[in-house]
This record gives C-alpha cells, structure tokens and sequence, in this order.
C-alpha cells in the first residue's frame, strides 16, 4: 500500500496541474476575503466590522476556496486515467482496484493537507491585514482555533470524496462541472435560503463545520460544529462505499 501512495504522490508532483490548481484556491482566496470583509458600515452577509469573531467568520468562508479546488483536484486524479488511458496499465500493475481506490484517496489527503497549509497561511495573514485595513476588530480567540482546525481536515477530505466521486462519474466533465454546480449553486442556494434543508448537504455540513454561520446564511442555524464534522464524515464514507463497491466493478474501457 505504501508504494501504492507513493506512486499516486509522483503522479500529482509529476504534473503542472496540481500547481496551476494551487494557484487558481490562492487566487479565490484573496477574492473571498476581500467581499467578505464588510466595508465600511456595511453588513452583507450578516457581518459587521465590530463583530468579534469577524476574523473567524471570514476565515471559514474563505476556506471554501481551498475544498472546492481540492475536490476538483480528487476528481480529476481518478478520470484522468481513464482519459488519458492509463487506468489499464495502472490496474495491471495492482489488480486490486480498491488498493488503488484507497492509495489515490491517501495521496489526495495528503494533498489536501499541503494546499491547506498554504492556503490557510494566505487566508488568516490577508484576512487580519484587509479586516484591520477597514477598522475592524482582530480577535484572536479558541473558535478561530477552532476554524482553522476545522479547515484542515475539510480539505483533507475533500480529496479523498472527489476520487470517490471521480470513480463513480468517469466522464471527466460530467464529474467536475456536476459536482461543482451541486455544491456551489444547488447548496449555495439551499444553505443561503433554506438552511434547514442545506444544513444537512455536504456543503452545508462543511459550512457548519467551519462555524460559517451568519456568513453562510441569515434565513436559519446551520449545524454545530461537531454535527456538521460527523455529517461530512459520513457523506464521505458513503461515497467512498459506493465507490468501492460499484464503480470498481465497470469494465476498464
């Protein structure tokens, strides 16, 4: 198995396109802290420049950059064997399709652990430079701890979810525009208008896991954070379920 991991992490390190993907979660990053740090006197999104936890809240929101990309990222790891016709050989080499299902999704959340460290570090240093640039208050506190926790195992997560994913959907555009538009569209809407609906989505789980709250929507309560970290957990072991059990059955072609 070591080995097995050891080759998926060559195959991501050999490659441009976990750096190009790197840099696109660095860039929406910036862009989410900057709207969502209010500006001036203005509340959008339910946050003031007063707040207490604002440090925390737009840590959390900006967070989402670093999941969606590292999901994306998971996906594409598993379709691209199949796009590029490798899955063959790499199925040849271990027969056992759920060793390799079980090394890509390793790989992918050691991956997701290297892009949160980078992408977090961007996040609270630019957050507590634009929130104190607009007059806000910098509160260093046990739930921004807390946040920050909880960011680095979301995105560990997420790699391994989109390979499960990426297994299911084979069809490379199918896996990552469908899954981008359930979470960012679909959830962003049930999560904004219809939080005790969206609060039991995947993307509402993370957000509550990340104590978005009033960030994420002002319609109703999203879960705890301990609620919203057991959802998500178990949204993942039932995709990687399915994952295992059905789609590495389909013939290779």
């Amino acid at each position: 198995m070591t080995s097995l991991v050891h080759a998926e992490l060559i195959k991501l390190r050999s490659t441009r396109l976990a750096l190009w993907l790197l840099l696109t979660a660095l860039a929406l990053v910036v862009l989410l802290v900057l709207v969502t740090v209010p500006a001036g006197q203005d509340t959008s999104g339910g946050l003031s420049l007063r707040d207490t936890d604002l440090l925390a809240r737009v840590v959390g929101v900006a967070t989402t950059a670093g999941e969606v990309v590292v999901l994306a990222l998971g996906i594409l790891s598993f379709t691209q064997e199949f796009r590029f016709g490798t899955a063959t050989a790499t199925f040849l080499v271990a027969p056992d399709r759920r060793r390799v299902l079980i090394a890509k999704a390793l790989a992918l959340a050691v991956a997701g652990l290297l892009f949160s460290a980078a992408t977090i570090t961007l996040d609270l240093v630019l957050s507590v430079l634009i929130i104190n640039a607009r007059g806000g208050a910098v509160v260093w506190s046990g739930e921004l701890v807390a946040v920050l926790a909880a960011a680095v195992a979301v995105m560990a997560l997420y790699g391994p979810i989109g390979v499960a994913i990426g297994a299911l959907v084979r069809n490379q555009i199918a896996a990552v525009a469908g899954a981008l538009v359930w979470l960012l569209a679909v959830e962003g809407f049930l999560v904004t208008l219809l939080p005790a609906i969206g609060r039991w989505m995947p993307g509402g789980a993370t957000a509550g896991l990340l104590q978005e709250g009033r960030a994420a929507t002002t319609h109703g309560a999203l879960l705890p954070a301990w609620a919203g970290g057991l959802v998500l957990l178990g949204y993942a072991t039932v995709i990687g379920l399915l994952a295992s059990a059905l789609a590495l059955r389909k013939d290779l072609t």
